[in-house]
């Protein structure tokens, strides 16, 4: 695959880990084995593809590489995170290692062939409390233009997002559940709904470690109503023709 510096990013990521200097994930998120005894295992695929679309953020002087990123926004339907937008991936099933199930994942949920995906390494496990899981971080580069469409089930539909638009300090907020202001995360706004929780802490880590990062305020809060964070609201989005999304594109 040609050089890009989103790919290099992924790489150096890896070789963080490999050299044990990769920090620790934040907050509840920390592996730790004591912790996660009795955890169910799931593997999640962070894929990166080069840019369809530059993406103009004003007030910006250093720009993320010209890179998409793939999320999925998981079905109403789900007993664990109905509704959220989250990284493509899921259980690790018997006999699979990790990176066999984020593949297959992927490919179950946005239509991406293994194939068509490479595989960079992983990253250090970590822990979703909330729902008892150790998620296996793997990551990836594609150069696919378009995948064909998965099978209906699990997500309302895949979302191309701009990293750069991700990054923009105006769609970043720090987001409390009404009623759970205990808990609080890293969120990035879409035109299809927030990217929090463990998928936000998640991503605001990568990008940190990426040197990708804009500054912006963590005092400014969004409140999310219970019945959002529970997924109600979430709608496929309209095969209208029109997909665009400004920041966010369904993949067909």
């Amino acid at each position: 695959m040609s050089p890009h510096p989103a790919r290099d990013g992924l790489a150096h990521l890896h070789r963080q880990n490999l050299a044990r200097r990769f920090p620790p994930w934040p907050g509840p998120h920390r592996f730790d084995p004591e912790s996660a005894r009795g955890f169910r295992r799931a593997a999640v695929l962070v894929l990166l593809a080069p840019a369809q679309e530059s993406e103009e953020v004003p007030g910006a002087e250093v720009s993320a590489p010209a890179a998409d990123l793939f999320l999925v926004q998981r079905s109403t339907a789900l007993r664990d995170h109905p509704g959220q937008i989250s990284l493509p991936g899921g259980r690790i099933e018997p006999g699979e290692d990790v990176v066999t199930a984020a593949l297959r994942e992927t490919h179950e949920e946005i239509g991406l062939h293994p194939d068509r995906a490479e595989v960079i390494g992983e990253l250090p496990p970590a822990l979703v409390p909330v729902s008892s899981f150790v998620v296996h971080p793997v990551l990836a580069w594609t150069e696919a233009s378009g995948f064909e469409r998965a099978q209906p089930g699990e997500v309302l539909h895949a979302l191309r997002v701009p990293v750069a638009g991700l990054l923009d300090p105006q769609r970043r907020r720090s987001v409390q559940v009404a009623g759970l202001t205990r808990f609080t995360s890293v969120g990035f706004r879409l035109p299809v709904g927030w990217v929090w929780g463990f998928t936000g802490n998640l991503l605001d880590h990568l990008f940190t470690q990426l040197g990708w990062t804009r500054p912006w305020d963590p005092g400014n809060r969004y409140l999310m109503p219970v019945a959002e964070a529970r997924g109600r609201g979430a709608e496929s989005i309209p095969r209208d023709g029109s997909d665009d999304l400004s920041g966010a594109r369904e993949q067909a």
